[in-house]
């Protein structure tokens, strides 16, 4: 019943100032003759951080599990187990004496305390605080501040630093900095994140940059931070996103996409991996994270192109008109030819039909479709050649027209 122990978690970040603490209440403890208390700190783990406001998990914070133990101050057989703060409304508020065991901590707040009672002196006067004080016998004693020490022979100033010190550490905001109300370690676990943003993209059709905000559209990283940190965001929606049934299994291939890039020469694919390799993101690097879905989206319509490509066959017949619906594959700009003073664009433009068959087009026209509108196009064919394994169909005075969908 001798030893007292404090076990809780904090912030990783505040393991220094709860070192300070019981350091500085250790200092103030040694003045009144009282042992001082020995401090273990754990190593960081992630935690989840839940959102005071709505209870949603957010997230996770480092964290670290802190305890605190010593002794119970103890003379002659007495402990002073609880200080009673009376207000002036009658009500008595009790605060156990810090890391309390549990069961003497359930026995003392059992007892039954009068205001203003001192069995020590016996004076009935107004007071604002005493304290409950237990004898091994287990007899219990409530006290006046000036009769604790003389009853007990335990220093009441001595106790009160150790109450005020350790008092601290339950009543420390340990969120610190926080930006938009959240605190500024919380970090969002990379398959929620992934599985978030797949969701959205699934609503939204395709995956939107922030390079894109002119078109009046929210940029699919802002929505997923939106879906993490924006309080206003329509409860209504984000149950929309987690209703979303294909998200996951889209998440989990685009992390693996993402991971197979770490080490690659290519700068972005590199960053991609080693965020997607981790467990959790800084909030500052979910754009870049996010972007991993339309880079899985592109490689994966690459590569249905390619299978369907190797089906390709020549079309028609030099000379021919023909008329064809299809997806431009490829944009590449060419040299410029000039004319004088003249400069004429020209640009290489890819399609290719629901059959595989791919088209190819040199244009000097003044506008051209963009990659990925589907077109009715019409051309002339003027030859037919093979591109590596793929067979093309060479068209020249093509007219392409995008397709208008037409509602259901």
């Amino acid at each position: 019943m001798n030893s007292a122990a404090m076990r809780f978690d904090i912030p990783a970040t505040s393991a220094s100032r709860v070192r300070r603490l019981v350091e500085a209440t250790n200092t103030r403890a040694a003045v009144h003759g009282l042992t001082a208390y020995s401090l273990d700190i754990s190593a960081p783990f992630l935690a989840d951080y839940e959102d005071p406001f709505d209870g949603r998990i957010v997230g996770q914070r480092p964290t670290v599990t802190v305890t605190i133990f010593g002794e119970i101050p103890r003379h002659s057989g007495w402990t002073v187990v609880a200080r009673l703060d009376h207000d002036e409304e009658g009500e008595t508020i009790l605060s156990l004496f810090p890391g309390l065991p549990d069961e003497l901590a359930q026995e003392a707040s059992g007892q039954r305390v009068i205001k203003n009672v001192c069995h020590g002196c016996k004076v009935a006067r107004h007071r604002s605080a005493t304290y409950l004080a237990r004898h091994d016998s287990g007899e219990y004693r409530q006290l006046g501040t000036t009769c604790v020490e003389p009853y007990t022979g335990l220093p009441i100033k001595g106790l009160e630093a150790v109450w005020r010190g350790f008092g601290r550490l339950k009543e420390s905001d340990w969120d610190g900095d926080s930006e938009g109300g959240f605190p500024a370690d919380l970090r969002v676990v990379v398959a929620e994140a992934l599985r978030v943003a797949a969701a959205v993209v699934l609503q939204d059709g395709r995956f939107y940059s922030r390079s894109e905000e002119w078109k009046n559209v929210t940029p699919t990283a802002d929505s997923v931070s939106a879906y993490f940190f924006d309080r206003r965001a329509p409860m209504e929606w984000r149950a929309a996103i987690d209703a979303e049934f294909d998200a996951p299994s889209i998440a989990a291939a685009v992390r693996e996409w993402a991971v197979q890039g770490y080490g690659s020469t290519s700068d972005y694919r590199h960053k991609v991996g080693q965020l997607a390799k981790a467990e959790t993101v800084d909030p500052r690097h979910l754009s870049t994270l996010v972007s991993a879905i339309a880079g899985w989206h592109r490689d994966q319509e690459k590569a249905a192109t390619e299978r369907a490509a190797r089906n390709s066959k020549p079309q028609g017949i030099k000379g021919e008109r023909l008329t064809v619906t299809a997806t431009v594959t490829t944009v590449i700009e060419l040299e410029e030819r000039h004319y004088g003073y003249h400069a004429q664009r020209r640009r290489l433009i890819k399609f290719q039909d629901q059959e595989g068959h791919v088209y190819v087009w040199f244009s000097s026209a003044a506008t051209v479709p963009d990659k990925g509108d589907e077109v009715e196009l019409t051309g002339t064919v003027k030859d037919h050649s093979t591109y590596g394994e793929v067979a093309q169909t060479v068209l020249t005075r093509c007219r392409a027209t995008q397709r208008q969908l037409t509602a259901a």
